[in-house]
């Protein structure tokens, strides 16, 4: 009897154990099935390169896009064009002593440069002096001038004699009785100022047109014309007819016309005198011409030479005239940093050449030794000495200053490269 119930027991005791089994079997093979697949997830991700885990990946790819995104950019943005007029003019500043630099700032006449009065023609004397004293522009006058042929020889070879091209300048306004009219060069015109009471603007840009080509035939390159000056007293002895007119808006007019003419004949113009030398009843080329004109009265006569640096004056000559209510002494404009710097560079925005009236005239000398007249125009801001009565002395009195420190190779250096870069860009080699 006890049996029975005794295997009954047990039965249910192997039941129950089995249940148990089955139920730890399944879950570890559940445990098993998760750590395999952990396992497995684990392996895979850290058998992978680090660089491309999440984050890392995602930082080096950004560094990646960024630098080549840089470099791409880099390698595309525009960049400033190498002007070759401006390379090659600071290419032969670069290669300049600074003696040459210093010769460069003079327009002198071949008398001043050679010491022969009356020449007709520019041989050995010229080319030794060319090589002593590279100046950076010869002007001839009456003195030179003999026949066409005779004159146009002599330009070339004075031109072939120097390693820098030269300025070859001539004055040439127009008018009835000129250098170049009486050797035929150019044609005989009336005063200016017969232009200017009719306001003839077409006529005077083909007279510019007609004496660029007729002076660039023979071998000038620029006229030192024409006069911007308004003529502001008509007594005045020095400019008189030489002005277009009293009126500044026909002057200016007038003027822009010349300077286009002159340009269209590929000829290089300079406009004087700046800041106007009509004021004045004294007559400069005889001694000192003062004005008693005040900045507001100068200002008035300013568009002449406004509108001929907007149609693109080669140079600017300022004038000798004094103007003390303005600068406080009885200095010449072109020693006047206020005429100069202040007014024509700062004001009216001109960063070209810029010439002293030539200091032959009595104004200076009369009144100034030519080495301090010289240092003086360099200080005040002009970048070339017109016709100094001794070139030498002139050029050496600069020199000394930049050696004493009076003036410093970086303002000779701004001079030059204006010089270079004015020839250059209008052909001459």
């Amino acid at each position: 009897m006890s049996e029975k119930p005794q295997n009954q027991k047990k039965k249910k005791r192997r039941h129950s154990d089995t249940k148990i089994r089955r139920f730890l079997a399944i879950l570890l093979s559940l445990i098993a099935i998760c750590m395999t697949v952990l396992v497995v997830y684990t392996l895979r991700h850290s058998s992978t390169d680090p660089t491309t885990a999440e984050g890392v990946t995602k930082t080096w790819v950004s560094t990646e896009t960024t630098t080549v995104t840089e470099a791409t950019e880099a390698a595309t943005e525009p960049t400033e064009p190498v002007d070759p007029i401006q390379a090659a003019a600071q290419q032969t500043l670069d290669d300049m002593t600074l003696e040459e630099k210093v010769y460069q700032l003079f327009f002198v006449t071949h008398r001043e440069l050679t010491g022969e009065f009356y020449a007709n023609e520019a041989g050995e004397t010229t080319r030794e002096a060319l090589e002593t004293m590279p100046v950076g522009g010869v002007v001839f006058d009456n003195e030179n001038i003999f026949s066409r042929e005779q004159l146009a020889a002599m330009i070339a070879d004075t031109q072939s004699y120097s390693g820098i091209p030269l300025f070859i300048g001539v004055e040439e306004e127009g008018g009835f009785n000129t250098y170049l009219n009486t050797i035929g060069v150019t044609g005989r015109y009336s005063e200016m100022g017969d232009y200017g009471d009719d306001n003839e603007t077409d006529r005077i840009y083909e007279i510019g047109t007609e004496i660029g080509a007729a002076i660039s035939e023979v071998g000038f390159n620029i006229d030192l014309a024409p006069v911007a000056d308004t003529l502001v007293n008509p007594y005045n002895t020095e400019i008189a007819r030489r002005a277009f007119s009293s009126d500044p808006l026909i002057t200016a007019g007038l003027v822009t016309q010349m300077v286009k003419g002159l340009h269209s004949s590929g000829c290089m113009s300079c406009i004087k005198y700046f800041p106007g030398l009509s004021a004045s009843n004294m007559d400069s080329r005889y001694g000192m011409a003062i004005s008693d004109q005040t900045m507001e009265d100068i200002q008035e006569n300013l568009l002449p030479f406004t509108m001929g640096i907007e149609n693109g004056a080669d140079m600017i000559m300022v004038s000798h005239l004094c103007l003390p209510n303005i600068v406080g002494d009885n200095r010449p404009a072109d020693f006047c940093p206020q005429i100069v710097n202040d007014l024509l560079r700062e004001q009216l925005g001109y960063d070209g050449v810029v010439i002293t009236d030539s200091f032959e005239k009595g104004a200076i000398s009369y009144n100034y030794d030519v080495d301090v007249a010289a240092v003086a125009a360099i200080q005040a801001g002009c970048d070339v000495i017109y016709k100094p009565s001794d070139l030498n002395r002139a050029a050496q009195a600069i020199l000394t200053a930049v050696n004493n420190g009076i003036l410093t190779e970086e303002r000779i250096n701004e001079s030059v490269l204006r010089i270079l870069l004015l020839k250059y860009s209008n052909g001459l080699e």
